[in-house]
């Protein structure tokens, strides 16, 4: 049971993270039509930047739960070389605690605030006018999935300080 669970999500991370790369081909074309259209027809599309600025927004926090499981984050490689094997695993312990915590309270609050700005209707104050609701909800979806993987995270380590217990 366990193990379908974990292929779920690791589908649905790499769904997200698939989303990601596809975000990135459509801005990068939007920019080339804008210019293209601008350069040749001197006409420049109003709605390019604003559409490309929402779907950075979107690209951040599709691809944030992929790079926390690919471990592609930064991190002080100079201090963690320095710990031994057992105190890496506890600090990749704490570490993914207060990741856990962090994102789950960011998660809580997004969803709090994407559904306040949904009741109340508020609108971007753009050309597109679009709801502000639809924009912000990525925001607690990417960190839901952050907070999964901290949680996944800190069992692999808890696990992996287990086994090194039970070696020595």
């Amino acid at each position: 049971m366990l193990l379908r669970i974990n292929k779920l999500l690791d589908s649905i991370i790499n769904f997200m993270a698939t989303l990601g790369r596809i975000v990135i081909i459509v801005i990068s074309l939007l920019i080339i039509v804008d210019i293209v259209s601008l350069k040749f027809f001197s006409y420049q599309f109003s709605w390019i930047l604003e559409v490309s600025e929402y779907l950075l927004v979107l690209l951040t926090f599709l691809g944030v739960a992929w790079l926390l499981r690919e471990d592609g984050h930064i991190k002080l490689d100079l201090l963690l070389n320095r710990l031994s094997e057992k105190n890496r695993t506890r600090m990749e312990i704490v570490n993914s605690c207060i990741g856990a915590i962090i994102s789950l309270i960011i998660t809580v609050y997004g969803f709090l605030t994407t559904w306040n700005l949904h009741l109340r209707d508020i609108k971007t104050e753009t050309i597109l006018e679009i709801p502000r609701s639809l924009l912000i909800i990525v925001i607690p979806i990417g960190f839901l999935f952050v907070f999964i993987q901290f949680i996944r995270n800190l069992l692999s380590a808890i696990n992996k300080l287990k086994l090194k217990s039970e070696e020595s």
